[in-house]
């Protein structure tokens, strides 16, 4: 949940992968970038936008710099944004048809949630700040979305998969992988600096490998941040998850098994297995809720894609010089000299 409402509050501008065509014929109004059927997008609400995402660049550190003006980023960036607002005004007005709204309480929970999983107001505060973003245009933006969401529920309700379907899934060969358990292990370590502490450790734990000795001597020795105050546990993973050396190790030894010191590029670590689990094919009962939700969500997006069309169609789109999506990421055509 953490994460999904910190991605919501993030907003994803360029997660709209609908591209709206441009009808001819009309003129966008002073001020628009673009004419949504008898509303419009302001450039005002462009800039808004287009600030964020500069400040967002700025805060982010390691970031490159800012797409420069006339570039392929840059305009990709910019058709991104145009989409983003264009669909809002777009579900805003079938929304609207369709008896759809986002109320000030939904809105408050929903807010509410993602201020505490970013750890409270002053962080949320900061953050805020860090994007360049007032609060009156955050729930703008978070409106939107949420009144997407509605929408998009209302519009992918129908969706239904049979039974056959969910079986002729499991049983295609290529989704076979899908369904197969690697062997795993759970396992504890302690991780030190030198080979000599990791001897010294080692001693310790094979002499007592009790769970009350694990967490003493892990407490003491280990600078594992992550495992040190929780008895060195590294938790249940399959092959190919841990460094190359401890990998090789917790899959050859027995459980109960203290090993010798194994060097890694982070240190020294002495490991202990504590239990195994052979690998498996989950069956179809186990798999079929999964596989439903799968197949479904794909008639979801399916049946989104189609309806965002129609939409489009009925009210017409209209972008200012300089908007159009279509134009902005269109391929630019090879100079004369290069197709001779």
């Amino acid at each position: 949940m953490k994460k999904v409402i910190v991605a919501a509050l993030l907003l994803g501008l360029l997660a709209s992968a609908f591209v709206f065509a441009a009808c001819g014929g009309n003129k966008v109004p002073a001020g628009a970038i673009a004419s949504v059927g008898d509303a419009t997008v302001t450039q005002q609400q462009f800039d808004e936008i287009w600030a964020q995402a500069k400040a967002q660049y700025a805060s982010s550190a390691g970031a490159p710099p800012f797409p420069k003006e006339g570039t392929v980023q840059y305009n990709q960036y910019k058709a991104s944004i145009v989409k983003y607002l264009v669909q809002n005004e777009l579900v805003k007005q079938q929304a609207a048809k369709m008896n759809i709204a986002v109320t000030d309480k939904e809105y408050n929970d929903y807010l509410a949630q993602g201020i505490k999983s970013l750890g409270g107001q002053k962080q949320f505060d900061a953050w805020l700040k860090k994007r360049g973003m007032t609060m009156a245009q955050l729930k703008t933006q978070l409106m939107a979305q949420m009144l997407q969401t509605k929408v998009q529920a209302k519009v992918g309700a129908n969706a239904k998969v049979t039974e056959a379907q969910i079986k002729a899934y499991y049983d295609d060969p290529n989704n076979k992988a899908q369904f197969v358990v690697a062997d795993q292990v759970t396992a504890r370590h302690v991780l030190v600096n030198t080979k000599a502490k990791a001897l010294e450790v080692q001693k310790l734990l094979t002499a007592d490998p009790s769970d009350a000795n694990w967490k003493k001597v892990a407490a003491k020795y280990s600078i594992d941040p992550g495992s040190k105050n929780k008895s060195g546990d590294l938790g249940t993973f399959g092959k190919g998850r841990m460094v190359a050396p401890v990998d090789k190790v917790v899959f050859s030894i027995k459980p109960g098994t203290i090993s010798a010191p194994v060097k890694s590029q982070y240190g020294w670590h002495v490991l202990e297995v504590t239990k195994k689990t052979p690998g498996s094919t989950k069956t179809f009962a186990e798999s079929k809720a999964v596989i439903e939700q799968y197949l479904k969500s794909q008639l979801q997006a399916t049946a989104w894609t189609t309806w965002l069309a129609d939409a489009e169609k009925k009210v017409g789109i209209v972008y200012a010089t300089g908007f159009d999506p279509k134009t902005l990421t269109a391929s630019p055509s090879p100079s004369p000299s290069a197709t001779k």
